[in-house]
């Protein structure tokens, strides 16, 4: 692609140019989008864009949109990951959402009736923009419904402020590489999706979360506390107790808590390594 060259910076979040500079701002249709290092859906994708998500397209080429990824709020410390999407899951919204989902999955009816056709489902932290709120609905800019309470306004305070509770939600969803919804995700995507759900930021992998959040613990003491983030390379989980972690792994390919003894061992035996850090929020 003529926009890309190579620099020195973490090519993850940073865009190099060669010309313009200039964006078009555009929005995810689909309900999941996947974002690509490369102009192809035929390599492993590095994260998820969501329904409503906002993405800066540089250039379109072979029918991808090359860009980078809107933060989701202008406090965002974090810049959005950079890469390729396909050009058909972006289009435009006329007005800025004012809605977030905030059930694992939203259903989008045709109709204002819960005996409507569902034309898609919504993973959590999707965004909506809707000017009509009904008794049980609101009307999304697509003239299509969504119920009230799986919804709400973005000015307001968000119903859990507990990522942890947040996170034992996707007890049991399936691990995606690269995912960050309610379809399955990835060890720091359940991460991510947890803190931005309680009304928190976060980068988005594993090696920015370990350099970015928190302040660290000891490790050799043991003494750690629900909310805790531990970090191996390349692999986070979240404290659930003293003793237990949740975390998204490859071993059971799903959601899972267990004793952190447990995943400290079969790191060891499977060659994931050694805690490399603790660190608290």
């Amino acid at each position: 692609m003529s926009l890309r060259k190579k620099n020195t910076l973490d090519s993850r979040v940073n865009l190099t140019f060669t010309n313009n500079q200039s964006f078009t701002l555009s929005s995810v249709v689909s309900p999941i989008a996947s974002l690509y290092s490369e102009p192809s859906a035929c390599v492993s994708k590095d994260t998820e864009l969501l329904f409503g998500h906002n993405f800066k397209i540089y250039e379109i080429k072979n029918g991808f949109a090359y860009g980078q990824a809107a933060s989701l709020n202008g406090n965002s410390l974090y810049p959005g990951y950079v890469g390729f999407i396909p050009e058909n899951d972006l289009g435009t919204f006329t007005t800025q959402a004012n809605y977030i989902v905030t059930a694992l999955r939203a259903p989008v009816f045709d109709f204002d009736n819960i005996k409507s056709p569902i034309n898609k489902t919504l993973s959590m932290g999707s965004l909506i923009y809707s000017k009509h709120t009904l008794d049980d609905f609101i009307k999304t800019e697509r003239d299509d419904y969504i119920h009230r309470a799986h919804v709400m306004k973005i000015s307001d305070a968000p119903k859990i402020s507990d990522f942890i509770t947040v996170a034992e939600k996707h007890l049991g969803l399936p691990y995606i590489w690269g995912g960050i919804s309610t379809v399955g995700l990835d060890c720091s995507g359940l991460v991510l999706s947890s803190l931005r759900a309680a009304g928190s930021d976060s980068p988005r992998d594993t090696d920015m979360m370990e350099e970015k959040l928190g302040s660290f613990l000891s490790i050799s003491k043991n003494n750690y506390s629900r909310g805790d983030l531990v970090f191996w390379k390349g692999h986070v989980g979240i404290m659930v107790s003293k003793t237990d972690i949740i975390h998204a792994n490859a071993f059971h390919m799903s959601v899972t808590v267990e004793p952190l003894s447990v995943v400290i061992d079969r790191s060891l035996e499977r060659g994931g390594g050694e805690i490399t850090s603790v660190k608290r929020l």
